[in-house]
């Protein structure tokens, strides 16, 4: 028996790869553990995946990748593999040279709404072919509902349904999954329903590089231009867009507003298209926005003694050991207290409290949400519009063979109160759905709801100036 086992790796590791591979058979089997064993270690979610046996999952998959016909399939393997800890945080990214050759997608933008694919955005060559607002009902042939089920979903590294959703429509070039993501220069052949309700049929090329198109979009969709947009509205409600926590230079922007926005009877912060960036951006901008201290997010993270996982073992035994017994389950955490935003760190004069709206998407997410934990604790504001991405946490990377990468989330972060947001996103107060219309209407629903709400905070404000004379 033992020669026939060895004989069969042998022949695993020799023949199960194929001639097009660079990634050896060992190369293939190592990058596999090297995710496995840092989950094991680190991954800070497991208890929201609890049907998953993270290690018969990893014994299910060897076979998988030694199998796997190319080195683009081996990473289709890796990034199915992680997919199964359902964390938005903890995924796998193929090389440049893999990703730029495999994966495309034609010169049409969909969006998801009410769980269809909607077309929001076409090349201006095929826009007399397929009008906007158009609902994908099938690709190559297969229902969209049992394409994504099939084909997309399994790849997704998500912690919510609603980006799964979301993605799986939208499409992610840089983490090769989508609809209609496929090798470059392949045909993809959808049907479609018209907004007239019209049925059609088209094929597109799929394309490596769509930054020459000339799109039609529709008018909903938002383009994120400028970190930092201010406006004034009606009733002279403020309104500033900020886009992204990567750079200093977003806090530097906000503060040159300053002087405008304390004019103001109410504040709308746009988040809608905040991806995250850098905590400390999002803290220093929050800090001018508020007169007392907010708590934001509680972490914890997993640690390790080698000791004391070897004395848990005895836990049955003996009474001493209990107390162990947490390091020999991989569940002993280190638990760090909420964070405190200070906000005697800015001088009364120069900040901006007054009734604020927060406009919150399904495209706002890490450092974004940190934000809004933080936000959410004030009185004087409110959070309009759709539940976050719900994916945050510091990722773990790690290298992978062939040059690709991957992250585990390593650090579980809540409410001050012990409340999860990772895996359901940041409720908002008031929710505005994303319906088709959403990206047809020049009318801003949520942007709406906020101005709505700010205008009956105004009233009442007056109303108590008035009783109190």
């Amino acid at each position: 028996m033992f020669i026939r086992i060895c004989l069969f790796l042998v022949m695993l590791l020799s023949g199960g790869v194929q001639a097009q591979s660079r990634i050896s058979a060992e190369e293939r089997l190592f990058g596999l553990a090297m995710l496995w064993k840092e989950a094991s270690y680190n991954f800070a979610y497991f208890d929201q995946v609890p049907d998953l046996d993270w290690d018969a999952t990893y014994q299910a998959f060897i076979p998988k990748v030694l199998a796997a016909k190319s080195d683009y399939q081996y990473y289709k393997v890796l990034k199915q593999f992680l997919a199964t800890l359902n964390d938005g945080m903890s995924y796998v990214q193929m090389n440049h040279e893999l990703r730029n050759k495999h994966n495309a997608l034609p010169p049409i933008m969909l969006a998801e709404a009410e769980h269809q694919a909607v077309v929001v955005g076409i090349s201006e060559t095929l826009a007399s072919q397929l009008p906007l607002g158009s609902i994908i009902t099938h690709v190559d042939g297969v229902e969209v509902k049992d394409k994504l089920q099939q084909e997309v979903f399994p790849f997704i590294s998500s912690s919510t349904e609603h980006i799964r959703w979301h993605e799986g429509i939208k499409g992610n070039q840089g983490l090769g999954y989508g609809l209609l993501m496929g090798q470059v220069g392949t045909v993809v052949k959808v049907r479609f329903t018209t907004p007239a309700n019209r049925a059609g049929h088209l094929s597109m090329i799929r394309e490596a590089d769509l930054s020459g198109v000339a799109w039609q979009l529709a008018s909903g969709v938002m383009a994120n231009t400028h970190s930092v947009v201010h406006k004034v509205l009606a009733d002279n409600i403020h309104y500033v867009a900020l886009n992204d926590f990567s750079q200093d230079s977003v806090t530097e922007q906000f503060i040159k507003l300053l002087p405008q926005l304390q004019t103001a009877n109410g504040l709308v912060i746009d988040l809608r298209q905040n991806r995250g960036g850098n905590t400390f951006v999002a803290e220093s901008i929050l800090k001018y926005l508020t007169f007392h201290d907010l708590l934001g997010i509680s972490s914890k993270m997993r640690i390790h003694n080698s000791t004391y996982k070897a004395w848990g073992k005895y836990a049955d035994q003996f009474s001493w050991a209990k107390k162990y017994q947490d390091y020999s389950s991989g569940n002993a955490w280190l638990k760090n207290a909420p964070d405190t935003l200070r906000a005697d760190d800015i001088d009364k004069s120069n900040k901006v409290v007054v009734p604020t709206a927060i406009l919150t998407s399904r495209e706002t997410s890490a450092a974004a949400e940190s934000f809004l934990v933080y936000a959410s604790s004030a009185r004087h504001i409110m959070l309009i519009g759709e539940p976050t991405f719900g994916s945050t946490g510091q990722p773990l990377e790690i290298d992978l063979p062939g040059g690709g990468r991957a992250t585990i989330c390593s650090k579980r972060e809540t409410f001050a109160d012990g409340r999860d947001f990772v895996g359901i996103g940041i409720q908002p107060d008031v929710y505005v759905p994303r319906d088709i219309e959403y990206y047809f209407s020049k009318h801003d629903k949520t942007l709406s709801s906020a101005t709505e709400w700010l205008g009956k905070q105004g009233e009442l404000a007056q109303a108590t100036a008035s009783n109190m004379h």
